[in-house]
């Protein structure tokens, strides 16, 4: 599975376990994230969600230098 697979699926289960918008079937690279209404708790559930399948958690998202605001921007992140 792809990182951006892996990002896109826990995203689903993050978003239908706390959020009340439905996840489309398909989504983009500008696709912001913010739309699905998730709150810190739920950002780190989803960020600790795809550290299980690929085994880390950015750095630069750790130490609070990026936010992803956008689907491509959080599979970037898992990509550097």
């Amino acid at each position: 599975m792809s990182t951006r697979d892996i990002v896109q699926t826990r995203l689903a289960a993050v978003v239908a376990e706390h959020s009340p918008m439905p996840f489309p079937d398909a989504i983009d690279d500008d696709d912001e994230l913010d739309v699905y209404g998730l709150d810190s708790l739920a950002f780190m559930s989803l960020l600790t969600s795809i550290e299980k399948e690929v085994g880390y958690i950015p750095k630069a998202i750790l130490e609070g230098d990026l936010y992803p605001e956008t689907f491509g921007e959080l599979v970037s992140a898992y990509d550097t």
